[in-house]
């Protein structure tokens, strides 16, 4: 395309939310409800209601009984179990204290949740610590209508390319509409990121994740922190890829050797990344294919129960989908082989407790920023091993950000635009369509998954095998570089791409220099866990174009939960 025909819009708004899914909306109305007179602006690139990932997936709340368990108690099990010491303790415990007031918003603002007879709240048992409650997947399109009410302005459709800055901080963004190209200046006093994770669209299902809010954080100058902490997988059925949560529990190889038992001695609340290693070390010594056989499991045993009948739960906008799922999987799954499928799920805009970056008047919340935030500690994004965190850790940060934002709209005054700035985004944002020549997103793409899907590359790592995927992708970002695009669906897809690429980049580069294994993090090298030296975060930041690296002692002195050979100075 040697001429591009677009229009130029500049809107103007007091919070600009940049997003449409269950965190975007959740800050956006927070935002209305702290002061009705605020305005607020959400910029989807697909459809708010539709996009990210509380719609698919489980549609599953974690649920914290109080009488039961005390916030501090699964503070404590989780820093040992799950975060294995890397966690910010004073936001999770903020985040457990906040369970109910979460659950009680999203039915406050139409979402269905089930009750029993006696009017509880219907709840199914997961970790020793937790439960999970059941919505539909309309969830957030019950919340959306619930925002529009109240006055929150959507924009659908435009893709948001590069956060505008002033003096170092957030002054507002620019995008383009993926279907005519409007290019779109908005000046906002508070910009919230709300973008979700990095998914590396390996996986159908987990794939709306892009990264391109972190690519656009941190070229914002938007420190990263946690970036090794983007490699979740999951066990997956081989002819139907279904996944079918809780499979771990019962895995043979070829030989007929029940393998759980090399990894796992009780039931977990989710997924280890020990359970992918075992299935690499199976496959390796030739034992493979690993099987699995769910009636072994009550959790596997009963999973289609929960998803394809009202028994349990009544959920009739998904029920149509799971149907399906489930029908396919029966037509084609007639020997239970399972397999990896990597999800990637990496998190790492660093966020203080209000849900700020290091940029002021940016906050990022949700998947963004889930590892950025170090509250769950050494896990990738949710379910980071808890079922049901993702819809309320998204939740509990829209709340936050949602709260402090208002503080900029109420008391600071609207930051003077560069056009310098804006001019240097419109020709980055648009470059791709003016090549004749050169590779097409999708080619990169492919590219950069044979890096990232393999097990040994992502989950069970090694110096050796880290620097060889590191070589490999220097061959990608060449190619990046001469990205084409058709139009402007295309375009987006190239900017998805380079986002890719830059996420992969800050993995390999701080999965290589944390030298031990941690919670989900492992390195076949380094296999212990290390506190006397990797009791610290990993950040990364941009310094005049080069990603620089650099660590972060927890204070671990401050929390409530040591390491038990952790020695007091």
């Amino acid at each position: 395309m040697n001429k591009i025909d677009y229009k130029e819009q500049v809107l103007s708004t007091d919070v600009l939310v940049i997003g449409g899914g269950i965190a975007g909306l959740t800050a956006a109305i927070t935002v209305k409800e702290t002061n009705a007179n605020t305005e607020v602006l959400i910029v989807e690139k697909q459809t708010s209601g539709y996009s990210g990932k509380a719609n698919r997936g489980g549609g599953v709340l974690q649920y914290f009984d109080f009488n039961r368990v005390k916030p501090i108690e699964f503070v404590a099990y989780h820093a040992n179990a799950v975060g294995c010491f890397l966690g910010d303790q004073v936001q999770m415990l903020n985040y457990v204290s906040r369970n109910h007031e979460m659950i009680d918003k999203l039915i406050e603002w139409g979402v269905k949740v089930p009750y029993n007879e006696d009017g509880s709240l219907k709840i199914i048992p997961t970790g020793p610590m937790t439960g999970m409650i059941g919505v539909d997947l309309d969830i957030t399109l019950k919340v959306r209508r619930t925002a529009e009410k109240k006055g929150v302005k959507i924009i659908d459709k435009v893709t948001i390319s590069d956060i505008l800055t002033n003096e170092g901080q957030a002054a507002g963004a620019v995008g383009y509409s993926i279907l005519d190209g409007t290019f779109y200046i908005i000046k906002a006093k508070a910009v919230i990121l709300a973008t979700g994770s990095q998914n590396y669209r390996v996986i159908n299902m987990w794939s709306n994740g892009r990264g391109d809010g972190i690519a656009a954080a941190y070229r914002a100058g938007a420190e990263m922190r946690n970036a090794e902490f983007g490699n979740f997988a999951q066990l997956f059925k081989v002819k139907s890829h279904h996944e079918l949560v809780f499979n771990e529990n019962c895995l043979y190889n070829a030989l007929d050797e029940n393998i759980t038992k090399n990894f796992r001695w009780f039931p977990e609340a989710d997924i280890n990344s020990n359970a992918i290693a075992e299935w690499y070390n199976q496959m390796s010594a030739g034992k493979g294919p690993i099987y699995m056989r769910p009636d072994e499991c009550p959790m596997t045993k009963d999973d289609e129960v929960l998803f394809t009948t009202d028994l349990i739960w009544s959920r009739p906008y998904g029920l149509k989908l799971w149907k399906t799922i489930y029908e396919k999987c029966h037509s084609v799954d007639t020997d239970n082989e399972v397999a990896p499928g990597f999800l990637g799920e990496q998190s790492p805009v660093k966020v203080n407790h209000d849900m700020e970056t290091t940029v002021p008047r940016l906050f990022a919340i949700g998947d963004v920023s889930y590892a950025g935030s170090a509250a769950a500690g050494a896990v990738p994004a949710p379910p980071g091993r808890n079922r049901g965190s993702g819809i309320l850790n998204a939740v509990f940060a829209g709340l936050i950000a949602g709260e402090k934002s208002v503080q900029y709209a109420e008391k600071s005054e609207q930051l003077k635009l560069c056009e310098n700035q804006i001019n240097e985004c419109r020709e980055r944002a648009f470059a791709p369509l003016y090549r004749e020549e050169g590779y097409t997103a999708k080619e990169v793409i492919q590219d950069l998954q044979a890096i990232i899907a393999p097990v040994e590359n992502s989950i069970y790592m090694s110096e050796h095998r880290l620097s060889i995927a590191l070589r490999k992708l220097e061959k990608v970002k060449s190619k990046a570089a001469q990205l084409k695009a058709e139009d402007f669906h295309y375009l987006l897809s190239c900017h998805e791409a380079e986002a890719m690429i830059l996420s992969a980049e800050m993995f390999f580069k701080a999965s290589l220099l944390r030298k031990e294994s941690r919670g989900w993090f492992l390195r076949e090298d380094y296999p212990n866990i290390d506190n006397e030296n990797w009791l610290k975060w990993i950040t990364v930041k941009n310094v005049n174009g080069e990603m620089t690296f650099g660590t972060e002692d927890i204070p671990i002195e401050s929390y409530p939960i040591k390491p038990p050979t952790y020695k007091t100075v």
